[in-house]
């Protein structure tokens, strides 16, 4: 087939570059020509952009692929080819905002494990005598370390168990409800809490270190004590009322968030996408609400974490904690630290997702 000057004349709008493009793309042997093979391939090996994916979407749907004996690439293996976008939307999201409320966060454990009467103001001098500046963000290095796979698990398995959900249902992910979003939710916070535990472990005892009249170990050092006086085990401790509290959190946080990007898009934006705005308040809002309602258990795991192997005082476990904080604190003594940690994940929270959403559609993922 010879390209000529009248392709006008069939309708076809396209320029001299387009052209010479378009031929270059489809003859391979560069004379000017497409000769019936070379269209035939064309036809044939690119229905779409020229990509492994699109490539093997086609021949999906005509022949069982077969690389070798034994090695079919199994049916629907093109749904799991955005992992790893999911995985680095997460991670990056969540290493924004873990960093950008950093000292926060610090300030909310040291309240967090105070059983006496429990001051911002004091703990914010506690801080800044122990460390100064950057006393507001030891342990940051590790958190960074830690939000980055927990926030990258959260998330790819979120989308992965709504579409679990959703095939449970005979649904699309997209519409299984809020039910089936803080199932989904709840699960998925559960999965990525136990994944990165130790570490989360390691952090509260490195930030609570110095401000309980000790020198602040190294990582290396802090890490090998846990393990030479309690074992494994040790790395565990509070787990049980981490994931109690997780799972509503996650659960809360996503399906509530999902919940109201939803309705804003229909009912105030009019299908529209939602913009920056829209996340910032979306997560705001739903980060807040779940943070509120299981804020006891995570005084209660922190509380946990933070006390040392052999001190006579240890708790003996997650009832006992809760028995001598209402009996010395009241009610009052299982919402300490509340408000800074308000104010940490507020932000946090609608961080996260804006980045989130950012990701997604930077790296082309729904």
């Amino acid at each position: 087939m010879t390209i000529s000057k009248e392709r006008a004349e069939q309708g076809i709008d396209i320029n001299e570059d387009e052209l010479a493009s378009f031929v270059e793309h489809v003859d391979k042997d560069n004379n000017g020509i497409i000769t019936f093979e070379e269209w035939r391939d064309f036809l044939l090996l690119y229905p779409h952009e020229a990509t492994l994916e699109n490539i093997y979407h086609y021949w999906e749907r005509i022949y069982l692929v077969d690389i070798g004996e034994q090695a079919v690439i199994p049916e629907g293996i093109g749904k799991h080819v955005h992992a790893s976008k999911y995985l680095i939307a997460g991670a990056v999201a969540g290493i924004a905002s873990r960093t950008a409320t950093a000292p926060l966060d610090r300030l909310k454990v040291i309240m967090q494990v105070q059983t006496s009467h429990a001051s911002v103001i004091q703990a914010i001098k506690t801080i800044w005598r122990e460390g100064g500046f950057l006393g507001f963000f030891r342990g940051n290095g590790l958190n960074v370390m830690k939000v980055a796979p927990e926030s990258a698990i959260k998330f790819y398995a979120y989308e992965m168990l709504k579409k679990f959900v959703g095939d449970i249902k005979g649904k699309e992910k997209d519409d299984i409800g809020t039910s089936g979003r803080l199932i989904a939710g709840g699960m998925a916070g559960a999965v990525a809490q136990a994944a990165i535990y130790p570490m989360d472990l390691v952090k509260t005892r490195l930030q609570t270190a110095a401000c309980d009249g000790r020198k602040a170990p190294s990582l290396v050092k802090l890490t090998k004590d846990i393990w030479v006086h309690g074992g494994p085990r040790a790395f565990y401790r509070g787990l049980v009322p981490s994931l109690l509290g997780m799972i509503p959190y996650a659960g809360i946080d996503l399906a509530v968030y999902e919940k109201l990007k939803d309705t804003s898009k229909r009912y105030i934006l009019h299908d529209a996408e939602p913009g920056p705005l829209v996340h910032l308040g979306c997560g705001t809002v739903s980060g807040a609400l779940g943070a509120t309602c299981v804020y006891p258990l995570q005084v209660i795991r922190t509380r946990l974490q933070a006390q040392h192997t052999g001190v006579p005082a240890a708790y003996r476990g997650m009832s006992d904690v809760f028995r001598r904080t209402l009996k010395h604190e009241g009610l009052r003594g299982f919402y300490k630290g509340l408000f800074p940690n308000l104010l940490k994940v507020v932000p946090a929270a609608s961080i996260t997702y804006l980045v989130y959403e950012t990701m997604k559609k930077s790296l082309d993922i729904a």
